[in-house]
This record gives C-alpha cells, structure tokens and sequence, in this order.
C-alpha cells in the first residue's frame, strides 16, 4: 500500500495503483483490472472495499457480461460457497476470471462508438468525452478531455475517428 492505494502487477506490464487490495491478478492485463477496479467502485457505495451479490450482477452489467441466472448462481456458487452475500475486490476478480473476457466483435466496437459520438457525426469530440465522464460519475475539465482524445487521436485532427477508435481498443486488448 501506498498512502491509499495498492501498488500491483497485471498479468503483463508496469506497476500500476488500485484503490483495493489484490493478491491475485487471474491474469487479468492492468487495464482490464482498472475497468473492474471502476465496476467495483461504481458499487462499493458504503466505501467499504466490500459489494453485495446483488452489485456484482450489476458490476458484471457494466463491464458488459450477460450472464444468464443459473451461470450467475454457478459462479457465485464458486467463489462464495457459503454464501455470505459479501464481495471483495479480489472475489470480484476471481469471479471475473469465469467469463470470456476475449476479443470484442465489430458489433460491439460499433455499438460502443456510438454512445461515445452523440451527434452521429462520425467522430468524438472533447465535448462529447467531458459530457460521457460526467455521466458516468466521473467529472473532467475540458482539458482534461482533450487530453483522453488526444490519446487516441492519430491525425491530430481534435477528434477520434470509428477507425481511431477501433485501433486503439483492438491494441488496448
């Protein structure tokens, strides 16, 4: 621990910082960890470091698993086999691990853009990321919105392009 948070390894890569304790990455890469770490957080009301069963469900939602109730109950049954109805970050993971986590089709790629391009022009701006992170809990500055564009923007044109966008998830998986 660092001040108040984890300091760990993905299956691949550098050190990277989680604001929940994690003994065992599944061989999870460090940016599938930080997505749940972000799923877990969204549910982790009390602050606790703890979800109910109930949250996991919606956690699994949010990272875009569907499974079905007796898949649910097949793997709460394996990591929580007495049934306590309590979670940790590490459980969470574990239960993560159960889940094809592979490649995203063309579909999905498609369907994912479309959320982030708003006005349908075919590309997202800095404004359609600030108004996407506000919603989703986390509030940036337009700069600060900029910045997560530029990561992926490839000609330097302000915005992302659907094949900008498709290059940068295909590498980050």
């Amino acid at each position: 621990w660092e001040g108040s948070e984890f300091v760990t390894k993905g299956a691949t890569g550098p050190e990277f910082r989680l604001p929940y304790e994690l003994m065992d990455h599944c061989n999870f890469r460090a940016h599938e960890l930080r997505d749940f770490a972000w799923a877990f957080k969204v549910s982790d009301i009390l602050e606790d470091g703890m979800i109910s069963t109930r949250e996991v469900h919606r956690a699994l939602e949010r990272l875009g698993e569907a499974p079905t109730d007796k898949e649910f109950l097949k793997v709460m049954n394996l990591v929580d086999p007495h049934a306590t109805g309590k979670h940790s970050f590490q459980q969470f993971c574990k239960i993560m691990a159960n889940f094809d986590r592979s490649m995203l089709t063309e579909e999905e790629l498609t369907n994912a853009f479309k959320i982030f391009d708003k006005d349908q022009s075919g590309s997202i701006d800095a404004i359609e990321m600030q108004d996407l992170m506000k919603k989703l809990g986390f509030p940036v500055t337009p700069l600060e919105a900029h910045q997560i564009i530029a990561e992926a923007d490839e000609d330097d044109s302000g915005e992302v392009s659907y094949s900008e966008f498709v290059n940068k998830v295909l590498n980050n998986q």
